[in-house]
């Protein structure tokens, strides 16, 4: 059987609703679909899943027409949790008291049985939220419990039953949104399934929006949306789905990293669809430990947050991590995260949060720690490790200073191509790399640019003198740092 979805593009900023499409690296360096960093695979086991998590030349071309224009805003993210983030040891009914105990003021319910789909338990949950001063945003319905792609039509009929009851008690607990994980993704495999997702999407899309809730399709790992290219393909058909209104995507970029997808395509991908957002976080050398608290993994939450508050969303962000029975889980969560918010915000966003206020975004006056990070790699010569550092926060940033990231960025992979016998990509990628941070001259956000400018620009000339067979007797100590002005 043919499958549903097309082969993944060629690795390119997925613009929202807009098909992919095969571009050319500058100056036709490249055929169409061939990456010019030449950078090494992360591992022998990447495979064609590398095109959907790192950055290629070709990703770090200029915008494509109209990127830039598709944000224009920044909304205030506030804290929320799962609670499932109390699982096993609080039953559901008592979670609204465990989040207040947290200082936590806003909670997604995930329905963990058949039972707590009952009417009578939903208004004793509903009480429990009013007693404990707790917004119910989201309700999550337990998968398992709603077989509706089943061959067998007893299991369809009463798990599309139930879950009419999980759209019920969304009204009752004053919840906005149903999440549902859809389908697994051997169950879309062929055409025909595929469709008939289509078709039940749309059901269940409609179904909500008569009731006055949204549904929100979640990109599980396992799920049939968990690749980019799944999210782009489902977004095309959005219009035959349901309205903005009746359904839309929930982000999960946890669960992006552990599909292998580029968690800032996800969230492109699905543009302004966005209806919920869940974070834990994920660690790449250990898919073991999954679920992870915020902080505790390998996640770039300088620049999803950003990323996440420049999309539009304007909800809570869940916490699914497991915070336990006391307070440490929570505390190393805000240790992480209020930060980051205060980064991107002039205000404490939970405190100052009138409904839907579009807010500006806070003026950076120095780099966001991702290119912190990227920096210190930079000068420690770790130039592929400081390529997916920056690349994050290039991926987040919307305005004029992503043209800087891209430019050190540059810079720093062409310093890789020198130390690697790459002629041609090191000429080309330090040239466009100087072009680019040479805007920015003679400082920004605190960086000598002017300096750096100069001696990436002396070390292009050499290189450029030696030729391809010149550049084994290439000088690595003549690479610059990265400096502030501080320095």
């Amino acid at each position: 059987m043919t499958t549903t979805t097309p082969p993944e593009p060629t690795p390119a900023r997925v613009v929202p609703f807009r098909q992919p499409g095969i571009r050319r690296a500058h100056n036709n360096r490249a055929q169409d679909g061939e990456a010019t960093t030449q950078l090494p695979a992360a591992s022998a086991s990447d495979g064609e899943s590398l095109a959907d998590r790192l950055l290629d030349v070709i990703t770090i071309a200029d915008p494509l027409p109209g990127e830039q224009d598709q944000v224009r805003h920044l909304r205030a993210v506030q804290l929320g949790v799962s609670s499932g983030a109390f699982y096993p040891h609080t039953p559901t009914e008592d979670t609204p008291f465990a989040a207040s105990r947290l200082g936590i003021s806003t909670i997604e319910v995930m329905l963990q049985t058949a039972g707590e789909y009952d009417p009578a338990f939903v208004r004793r949950l509903a009480g429990n939220a009013r007693s404990a001063g707790v917004s119910i945003t989201s309700v999550h319905s337990m998968s398992h419990l709603h077989p509706m792609m089943s061959p067998y039509p007893r299991r369809v009929d009463e798990g599309r039953a139930l879950f009419q009851r999980g759209i019920e008690a969304t009204v009752a607990l004053g919840a906005r949104v149903l999440v549902w994980h859809g389908p697994n993704r051997r169950e879309v495999q062929a055409d025909d399934d595929w469709e008939r997702f289509i078709e039940l999407a749309h059901d269940l899309s409609q179904a909500c929006g008569e009731a006055g809730v949204t549904l929100g399709i979640e990109n599980v790992s396992r799920g049939a949306l968990a690749l980019v290219r799944n999210v782009v393909t489902f977004a095309t058909r959005l219009g035959e789905i349901g309205s903005q209104g009746q359904v839309g995507f929930v982000f999960d970029p946890f669960q992006a990293a552990e599909a292998g997808a580029n968690p800032f395509m996800m969230l492109a991908a699905m543009g302004n669809r966005v209806v919920n957002v869940h974070v834990s976080d994920y660690r790449e050398h250990d898919p073991a430990a999954r679920l992870l608290l915020p902080g505790d993994g390998d996640l770039p939450w300088s620049a999803l947050i950003r990323a996440i508050a420049g999309s539009g969303y304007s909800g809570p962000i869940m916490i699914e991590g497991p915070l336990g029975t006391d307070t440490l889980g929570i505390g190393r969560v805000r240790e992480t995260m209020d930060p980051l918010i205060r980064s991107v915000f002039s205000f404490e966003p939970d405190r100052n949060r009138t409904g839907d206020t579009v807010v500006a975004g806070k003026t950076l006056a120095a780099p966001p720690a991702g290119v912190l990070k990227g920096i210190d790699l930079f000068n420690r010569r770790e130039f592929y490790e400081q390529h997916e550092e920056i690349e994050a926060e290039w991926h987040a940033e919307r305005g004029p200073v992503r043209n800087l990231y891209q430019g050190l960025l540059q810079i720093g992979v062409g310093f890789h191509h020198a130390l690697n016998g790459n002629h041609p990509g090191a000429v080309a990628l330090l040239a466009d790399g100087i072009a680019k941070t040479a805007a920015f001259q003679p400082e920004a956000l605190g960086i000598d640019t002017g300096r750096l400018v100069m001696e990436t620009q002396a070390c292009l000339d050499r290189l450029r003198e030696a030729g391809p067979g010149g550049i084994a007797g290439f000088d690595h100590t003549r690479i610059p740092r990265i400096a502030f002005l501080t320095d």
